[in-house]
This record gives structure tokens, sequence and C-alpha cells, in this order.
């Protein structure tokens, strides 16, 4: 494993050697500038520390309710990732090495400096933050298009859009740290041809690279993620009423066929017509488009004659429920069909309170018997229910324990 991506990473002993000052308090004084202005710019991030907070509480309090969903995932994943950047405590690794610096406004012949290995482990810890922050940005930037098009659903629409603005919060300020973290580790690199040690080097044993530039060495994640800038809507002619959705999924083609949609809306609405001739003269495909976020072309499936049998019930082979999951997507299935469409379901015949005794006594043995077994009772009862015989109040044998 790279020394970067280690979390239990060793600290060098906090310790300092004597340095003449004669001809280097220009190259000291830089490096104590240096090492100030990115402890205060760590230390002014209580805003991001906030949001952090607030996507911790959010993970926590939801879980149980979209635990299953992909964009929540993400939420959790981000959230993980942000629980990392608070263990590496960046604030106290630049606490203590200012506290070995010495004054920069008055120097003495001899100086107090902190070693090289002090360095060098600020120095890894900044790369692994930089990795760090391009996958804290990628995560926000992929939930938040999710939710964008979850909330083109209209489903959770208050909860979605809180969690959007959270993760735009975190994805904007995530981006500006990640270029300070660039920025900071390309200024105190040259120290280290500065600095001495005193003792044996850090790590121990262990070679480390320090590229010259950190942003060349994060990659494409950086310089695509990070510093890339989005152009793709510099060129529109945004309007007050214009879609939100299509300007967050930051598509080329959503905004192209945006573009082409307010033009010919513009052109009708140009023309001198009363409100009435102007609402009927819009075909209707277009104002759903404009306010429809893009879901693809659709395709029509072809309906299968071999669909249903001669009497119209929808045709149903026994042989391929094999396991106790075949059975509860079934049971879960017909439910589905029972609700929207009675005329698709199976049990299309059996009435709502035989078919609910039937679902909750097998979601009630799931767990009690044997696959085999179960299968062998559900095809049983199945049968017997769709003969009619099940919901009758006749005592019947249970085949479950015969």
């Amino acid at each position: 494993m790279e020394l970067w991506n280690r979390r239990d990473l060793v600290p060098p002993v906090l310790n300092t050697y004597a340095c003449k000052t004669k001809n280097c308090k220009d190259e000291i004084r830089s490096f104590i500038t240096a090492v100030t202005e990115a402890l205060g710019f760590f230390e002014s991030q209580k805003s991001f520390e906030k949001a952090a907070a607030y996507v911790s509480r959010f993970s926590v309090r939801w879980n149980n309710r979209f635990y299953n969903m992909h964009g929540f995932r993400l939420l959790k994943r981000l959230n993980q990732s942000l629980l990392r950047f608070r263990s590496v405590d960046i604030v106290h690794l630049l606490t203590n090495l200012a506290s070995l610096l010495p004054d920069g406004n008055y120097l003495e012949k001899t100086a107090q400096l902190p070693t090289l290995a002090n360095l060098d482990y600020l120095l890894v810890r900044l790369q692994g933050l930089g990795k760090l922050f391009c996958r804290i940005v990628a995560l926000a930037w992929d939930a938040a298009r999710y939710y964008v098009r979850f909330m083109s659903t209209g489903y959770f629409f208050n909860i979605s859009s809180m969690f959007l603005c959270l993760l735009a919060e975190v994805w904007f300020k995530s981006k500006d740290i990640c270029q300070r973290i660039v920025a900071f580790y390309n200024r105190l690199l040259p120290f280290r041809l500065f600095l001495q040690n005193t003792s044996e080097e850090w790590p121990s044993g262990i070679k480390c690279i320090y590229p010259e530039d950190l942003g060349v060495w994060l990659g494409e994640e950086y310089s695509e993620e990070i510093l890339a800038q989005d152009d793709s809507a510099a060129g529109l002619n945004l309007k007050p009423d214009t879609s939100l959705f299509l300007l967050l999924t930051a598509e080329k083609e959503d905004l192209s066929t945006t573009k082409k949609v307010d033009a010919l809306i513009d052109d009708k609405l140009a023309r001198p017509s009363t409100e009435g001739e102007i609402i009927a003269s819009i075909p209707k495909v277009l104002l759903m488009q404009r306010i429809k976020s893009d879901e693809g072309e659709r395709v029509d499936r072809k309906r299968s004659t071999s669909a249903k049998n001669a009497t119209g019930m929808p045709r149903f082979n026994a042989d391929k429920i094999k396991s106790k999951f075949d059975v509860k997507k079934f049971i879960d299935d017909e439910k589905l069909k029972r609700r929207q469409d009675l005329s698709q379901a199976v049990t299309q015949d059996v009435n709502n309170n035989a078919f609910n005794a039937f679902a909750t006594s097998m979601i009630r043995d799931l767990n009690q018997m044997s696959t085999g077994d179960f299968v062998k009772v559900f095809k049983d009862e199945l049968k017997d229910l769709l003969g009619g015989r099940l919901g009758k109040n006749k005592p019947k044998k249970n085949k479950r324990f015969s």
C-alpha cells in the first residue's frame, strides 16, 4: 500500500534543529508564511465541517427509509470519505508544525526550525487529502445527479431537494479545498531542500515519492473534475422559466433539445394572437418535452399473442418456481398486478381474502421450512387456490407437517 493511503501512518517525533539564518532569512520567512496560511485556511472551514456533519446526520436519520436507493448509498459513501478527512485532523498537524517555527518578524543569528521528517509527514498527508477530495467531489456529483433525476419524478420532492442542496454545498466547497491543498503542497515542497534531519529519516526503510506538482500527480480526476469548467450552458439564453432539471443534468444532448424547443415555442409566442390561440397552436408534445426530463427514446414492446391462454387468463409455469426467492417474487408480483391491473394477475379469479391468507401463510413459513419442502407446499397450495378450494371454510389438512 502506498504511504499516502495509510490511515495508521505513525508520525515522526516533533523535533527541531539549529539553523544559521545569515543567508536564508527569506526562505525561512516564506516557509513560515506558507504554514501559517495553510493553518488559517483549514481553521476557517467551519461551514464545510457543518455541511459534513449534516451529511453524517442525514445518512443515519434516513437510513431505514432509503437504505436500498442508489443515491442514498452514494450519500453514505460520501459520509465515509468525510469521516476519513476528519480523522486526518490536518489542523492539529499544522498547529504542531507551526509551534516549532520561530517568529518571522525577528530572526536571530541561529533559529530553531522543524526537521525534514516533520515536513515530509505533512506532504504525505496532503497527498492523501488530495486523493480523498477528488473522491468526495466525484461522489457528491454522482449523488446530486441521481437526486435531480429522482426529483423530476415528483416523489419525495422535499427530502430530495434538501439532499441536493447539501450535496451542492459539499461539492462546491470540496473543489475549492482540493485546489488549495494542491497549492499548499506545491509551495511547501521546495523547502525539502532547505530543511535537515537530526536523527534517522522518516519513514524508516520505506521509499516515498514526492511529486513536483501534486495536480499532475492526481491525474485526470483533478484536471477533469476539479479544474474543468463546465461551459455547456455558456451559450444558453437563460430565462426565468428555464427548467431547473435541464440545467442541472449538464448533458449537452438535453440542453441542445431545450434550445430547439425554446426556439419553436418563442416563435409561436411572438406571433400576435389571443391567449387561447397561442395555447392551442403550441403542440402538446413540445410543451411536455420542455418541462420533462429526457428519459431516452420510447420503445414499445410488441404484444405477444401467446401471453394469455384461450380462456383469457395469463399463463403460469409452476416449474419456474425453484427457490424461496422465486416464491417471494411471485407473491410480490401478484400483489402489484392485483392492485394495478387485475386481468394480468394469475390469481384474478381469487377473492382478496383468500389470496391474502395464502400470501400471509407463505411469508410466515418462509424461514421455517427447507427450500424443497417449501416450494412443494407452495405449488400444492397455489393449485388449491386456483381451484377455488383454499378459501372455503372447510377444515384442511396442514401439508407442512404431514
